[in-house]
């Protein structure tokens, strides 16, 4: 009897990878539950087949009088070239961080006599499909139904979107080995953090600044018209729009960007399959550093159970890089108000109606996630339930911690629209903080004891509670808008606001679990 070779490694770990890949995915569209196979597959087929309703309602009255691939058409495919790779990117380097500090499986592989260089090959290789996969997600309907519409030619699309994804994934391998070259291991998981939100934010900011200084518009369509275009844009005939040729099916644009992307990634994930294994004994052996000085001659601080208590939370806050990303992206957010208001000075009119509902909407879900993490994210609530101290004290500590940070987003926003309007001024700081003020109570009154690394699933945890706190945050920002427009009209969204937290408070878990 003929004996069966062995599966080797790197078939072992594809699989592996494989298994893993796809338990996200179902774990994903299941909304982080249990759930049977069947019932995630029914989702999913569901979710696609809306995506398509949605690209035929968009893509048909473009394509019913025949498509001309015009500026206008070049710059739209271009836009969407560029948003999926900044994306991509950015998701390449967390998922290149996680890989470098999870210690999950990393010990145990290590330890193995299997080579660790094709454990981290195959691992790149899975970044780079799994970010194929799930922008095609998004984009494949589109690309579906224009093919049914124009022509197979469009199917060309797939291959671009590989072809971004694998240039995506490179780039992100090779930043983070630069970062760890130059910065070493203890700050490369914080500034790859910090990277990836900024880059996964900065083409759709830039846009929108780019519309509010050419147009005066909040916008990022405005980019979009065809005058503007034909004056700041390349020529139809220009090299500049090869990725959109590309999309389109042109061979002479499609080989080259396949071939470059493939290289690329090539060279990038054979170069972090060969250093991972250095550079993740790092990642897991890094000691923190002892600050300068003896610990004798650093003077003693005595602080009040609350002041204690305040100093804990933005310590824990400063001290997570991920959350910090995660904020550092709704801040981001708020630059395009800001340069709306720095063009807008000397003209008063309508801007703070203009700013004001996006800031006091930023500041409510940004209020909303520390609330949860303060309050329901504690990592050591037994140790707080037995200090010395009141449950009001321990609450309104954590109250304090949030509104001390939103403050301080908020004072420099707040100052700068002063230049252009007082009343402005005051009347978005206060919706911000009735905002902030309304995330807070919905968080305390759905509080129950949860993981901070739940962050991310925490808006499936509750659906009442997500759904009320971005209900009021809506109320919050139309009542600021037409309180700034002097509208009469504010009493509606202020009774909403009432009905909501009314609504919310009815809702509330009766045996919630206190922080």
């Amino acid at each position: 009897m003929r004996a069966v070779p062995a599966p080797s490694a790197l078939m072992r770990f594809s699989r592996h990878e494989l298994r893993l890949a796809w338990r996200d995915w179902a774990w994903m569209f299941s909304g982080w539950r249990n759930t049977s196979l069947r019932r995630t597959l029914i989702g999913m087929g569901l979710f696609y087949a809306v995506m398509h309703l949605v690209a035929y309602a968009v893509l048909s009255p473009r394509f019913a009088a025949g498509f001309a691939l015009d500026q206008t058409a070049l710059a739209m495919l271009s836009v969407t070239v560029l948003l999926s790779f900044t994306m991509m990117l950015s998701q390449a380097m967390e998922s290149v961080t996680r890989a470098f500090y999870a210690r999950d499986d990393l010990d145990l592989i290590l330890s193995s006599p299997a080579p660790s260089r094709d454990l981290f090959l195959v691992r790149i290789v899975m970044m780079a499909l799994t970010s194929w996969a799930m922008s095609a997600l998004v984009i494949s309907p589109f690309l579906n139904v224009a093919v049914a519409l124009d022509g197979v030619h469009w199917l060309a699309g797939y291959a671009v979107l590989l072809a971004v994804s694998l240039t995506a994934t490179g780039a992100g391998v090779l930043i983070t080995l630069s970062l760890f070259k130059t910065v070493g291991a203890q700050r490369t998981r914080f500034l790859a953090q910090i990277l990836a939100a900024v880059v996964g934010a900065s083409f759709l900011i830039g846009m929108q600044v780019v519309a509010i200084l050419s147009f005066r518009s909040m916008s990022r369509f405005t980019l979009l018209d065809p005058a503007f275009l034909a004056e700041h844009a390349p020529g139809a005939n220009s090299a500049w729009w090869v990725l959109a040729r590309a999309v389109t099916g042109e061979t002479g644009a499609l080989i080259p960007v396949l071939a470059v992307s493939v290289f690329f990634f090539a060279a990038g994930a054979w170069r972090g399959a060969v250093q991972f294994r250095s550079i993740v004994v790092l990642a897991l052996g890094v000691t923190e550093k002892t600050p300068r000085g003896r610990a004798s001659d650093r003077s003693f601080r005595g602080y009040s159970p609350l002041g204690a208590l305040v100093s804990k939370e933005l310590k824990l806050i400063a001290r997570d890089p991920w959350l910090i990303s995660q904020t550092l992206m709704q801040v981001l957010y708020l630059i395009p108000p800001a340069v709306m208001l720095w063009v807008s000075l000397g003209d008063t009119a309508g801007v703070s109606v203009i700013v004001a509902p996006v800031v006091v909407m930023a500041v409510g879900q940004l209020a909303g996630g520390l609330a949860w993490l303060t309050i329901s994210g504690e990592d050591a609530p037994d140790l707080i339930a037995t200090a010395p101290v009141s449950a009001f004290t321990t609450l309104w500590a954590k109250v304090l911690s949030v509104l001390a940070l939103i403050g301080a987003l908020l004072l420099p926003i707040t100052l700068s629209l002063a230049l252009v309007s007082v009343w402005g001024a005051a009347v978005t700081a206060a919706g911000a903080m009735i905002a902030a003020a309304s995330a807070i109570l919905v968080q305390l009154w759905f509080r129950a004891q949860a993981k901070r690394t739940n962050f991310r699933r925490r808006q499936v945890a509750s659906k009442a509670s997500t759904l009320t706190e971005a209900a009021a945050s809506i109320a919050c920002a139309a009542g600021t808008a037409l309180v700034a427009a002097g509208s009469a009209l504010v009493l509606l969204p202020l009774a909403l606001l009432v009905c909501v937290l009314g609504i919310a408070w009815s809702l509330r878990p009766k045996h919630g679990v206190q922080a």
